[in-house]
Formats: structure tokens, sequence, C-alpha cells
């Protein structure tokens, strides 16, 4: 008996720590969850110009065969705090984009060899 209360209370306790707040962030009180966005490409690019930020997605890429592309998907495109369902071959998710890091051009003096 001991050991199911304690089993209980540590349910209790990893389930509040999986809830998911709404108010945790921006797009939290933006979540779309009637309208779904279908994609087959994992860019962020791809996909930013398909669907809106909160919206369901869905990656159902053409070809399948690299397992690794559910997960860079994921990465790159979810919203993390909310739940994310995949197999090998798709994702599903609440869009959460990136915010790319603008690549700075390298300095001229660098570029040029001493002389």
């Amino acid at each position: 008996m001991r050991y199911i209360m304690i089993f209980i209370a540590a349910l209790s306790v990893a389930a509040a720590g999986c809830s998911q707040n709404p108010a945790a962030g921006p797009a939290a009180s933006t979540i779309d969850q009637a309208k779904l966005c279908e994609v087959k490409a994992w860019q962020h690019d791809d996909v930013a110009s398909s669907c809106k930020p909160g919206q369901k997605v869905v990656y159902l890429p053409s070809k399948w065969g690299n397992e690794q592309l559910p997960i860079i998907f994921a990465a790159v495109n979810c919203d993390l705090r909310y739940s994310v369902s995949l197999t090998n071959g798709a994702v599903t998710c609440i869009y959460g984009p990136i915010t790319p890091t603008p690549v700075e051009p390298q300095k001229e003096a660098a570029e040029k060899p001493a002389g």
C-alpha cells in the first residue's frame, strides 16, 4: 500500500511538470486547432510560406527513408512547449518556427591575403 501511495505521489508530480501553460508564451494565445497545414518539405522557408505560427502542422514527406528528417522537422518547425507526435516518416505538432540567425558577411580584410 505504501508503494502505491508513493507511486501516485510521483505520478502527480510528473504530471504537474508536463502540464502546458497556455500563458507561457506569445504564440500560446493564438493556437489554432481547427486548421491543419500539410507540408512535404522540412525546411523553414517552405513551411513558413504555407503555415501560420500556432496552427497545427503535419509533415508528410513524399519520399521516406531518412529517419532523422522527422526529428529535424520538429526541431526547426514545432513549438516544443506542446505535444509532438512523430513516426519514422511523419510529424504533427503546433507550428512554432525557429528564428533563423542572419549570416554575417565576412570582413573583407579577413579574406585578403597579407602581403
